[in-house]
Order: C-alpha cells, then sequence, then structure tokens
C-alpha cells in the first residue's frame, strides 16, 4: 500500500520503498537554503554588535566608575572567533552537503530517525501491508440483494481505509512540519552568538528532533503492531474469509483495529514524550484526517 511507503526501511539497492521515501526527504528538504543568504546577514549584523560591546567594555574597564564588572579577556576573543567559525561553518552547509557526505545539517536528524526504523526491522512494513492486503482481497464481495452483507463488507473495507489513510496522514504531517520547520534553520543560527538570545536556538533544534523521530517511533509502533495484527489474523480466520467468518469475528476485528487507529493517534505524542520538541503538534493533522475517513 502506498500510504505506507514512508516507514519503508531498506532491503536492497534496488528497493522502491525505500528510494521513495529518500525521494520525499529530498523534496522537502531541497529548498532548505532559501533563507541561508538572509541568515548571514543576520549573522554579520549581530557578530558586529557583539564585537562592538567587546570593544566598549574593552575601553571602559580602567574607568573609575566601570560600566562593566568583567573586563574582557583574550578567552573572550577567542569564545568569539570560536562561535563564529562556528555560525558560519552551520550557515554554509545548512542545506548544502557536507565535504565527503551527500548531506546538509538540515538532513541529519531525518537521517539518524531512518537509520532506527533500519535497525528496529526492516520487514515489519511488509508483514502489516501483507496483512492489511490479505483482509481486503479476501473480503467476499457481498451479493446485490444482500443488505446485511453489504453493510459489513463496507464496514470492513471503512476500517482498513482509516488505517492507511491515518498512518499516511501521520507520515506526510511529519515531513512537512520538518521541512517547514528547517526552513527556519539560517535564522536561528546566528543566536548562538547571543547571551540571551541562544536558548531559543536549542529549542529550535529540539523541535527539529521532535519532528523527524515522529518517523523513528512510527516504526517502533509498527515494529510491535504488524506481528500483532498478523498473528491475530492467522489464528483467528486460520485461512478461511467467507462471511461466516467475518459475522463471526467481525467483533474482535472491529475492537483490534480500532485499538490500532486510537494508539496511531497518539504517535505525535508519544514522540513528545519521548524526545520532547513540538511533535505533538502533528496530531491535530492525523485526527482531522481520521474523522474525515470515518465521516466518508
Amino acid at each position: 500500500m502506498i500510504p505506507l511507503l514512508a516507514f519503508a526501511a531498506p532491503t536492497s539497492s534496488s528497493d522502491l520503498l525505500y528510494e521513495m521515501v529518500n525521494n520525499i526527504t529530498n523534496l522537502t528538504t531541497q529548498n532548505g537554503g532559501v533563507l541561508t543568504h538572509l541568515g548571514m546577514v543576520e549573522l554579520s549584523f549581530i557578530a558586529m554588535f557583539v564585537l562592538i560591546g567587546m570593544v566598549v567594555r574593552w575601553n571602559t574597564q580602567s574607568m573609575t566608575i566601570g560600566l562593566h564588572h568583567h573586563p574582557v579577556t583574550i578567552g573572550d576573543l577567542m569564545h568569539f572567533l570560536v562561535m563564529l567559525l562556528i555560525c558560519l561553518t552551520l550557515e554554509t552547509y545548512w542545506s548544502t552537503p557536507l565535504p565527503g557526505t551527500s548531506m546538509g545539517f538540515n538532513k541529519v536528524f531525518p537521517s539518524i530517525s531512518q537509520s532506527i526504523v533500519a535497525a528496529l526491522d526492516q520487514n515489519s512494513l511488509k508483514t502489516l501491508t501483507d496483512t492489511f492486503n490479505t483482509l481486503i482481497d479476501n473480503n467476499p464481495q457481498p451479493s446485490a440483494l444482500s443488505v446485511l452483507e453489504a453493510l459489513i463488507h463496507s464496514l470492513i473495507e471503512l476500517v482498513l481505509g482509516i488505517c492507511t489513510a491515518v498512518l499516511f496522514l501521520l507520515n506526510c504531517s511529519s515531513f512537512i512540519l520538518y521541512a517547514v520547520s528547517a526552513l527556519f534553520g539560517p535564522l536561528f543560527i546566528p543566536l548562538l552568538m547571543t547571551k540571551n538570545l541562544k536558548g531559543k536556538f536549542y529549542h529550535f533544534i529540539d523541535c527539529l528532533i521532535g519532528f523527524a523521530m515522529i518517523r523513528a517511533v512510527a516504526g517502533a509502533f509498527i515494529f510491535v503492531w504488524s506481528g500483532f495484527l498478523n498473528t491475530f489474523v492467522t489464528r483467528t480466520f486460520h485461512g478461511d474469509y467467507s462471511m461466516e467468518m467475518w459475522l463471526a469475528n467481525l467483533v474482535p476485528f472491529l475492537c483490534v483495529f480500532l485499538a490500532f487507529i486510537l494508539n496511531i493517534l497518539f504517535v505525535p505524542q508519544l514522540t513528545q514524550a519521548i524526545f520532547g520538541g513540538s511533535a505533538g503538534l502533528t496530531a491535530g493533522a492525523v485526527a482531522v484526517g481520521a474523522k474525515v475517513a470515518g465521516a466518508i
């Protein structure tokens, strides 16, 4: 199922799903350097005023009535130069690939998240996808005169459709929110030069980590649920997907898959609880999508 492809992990160089994930990541971050020029101007402006402040302190530290409690030392100058070098490096390589690599700083956290997904289990997505496909393909078509069978058939298709739709919305929201946030990286980097505003830069990084790790938490979610759902379907239907078997197991089927949907809705909050940041913002889009899918 295409909505699930963003959670795929690498299996081979020709893995289409894995390549599609990389394409989505590249599309959402390819214009990440659009504010780099403005960030460099901001960095120059802040660095100039920090340096002017150091000069003023240097020239007023010997006054009888001192304007500053701490005089300027060579360590202050070295700290200024080191922070300026760090900021220049971050600005230059925010979206431009680092020497010897294929990615800039704005793709570091998605790459870490992708590695976590691969480490969990590269086959969990395939297991979950096969389970959904099995249920959809073996959901018997109702006869034209049977209203009850038609309702059950539609209900099953609706529940499975909501499962895939919510996964799709969760994935898209995390990518888009990360990409939008990463755009402002060049504007937050110069704040490292200041004492009072550098906390905003660390908060920005915290938000990026939260959005990027939604995919990792979703991968862990799929890792746990894929095995459970596969075992549940196997032991419940035993290969018999007749309408009689569906009727006999309709209630447990609905309970299990509704629990699956409800758990998906809490993935952004779980990500925020584990990694911090603002990952919980994604829950709004996912919840709205689930309500729309349910209404349809």
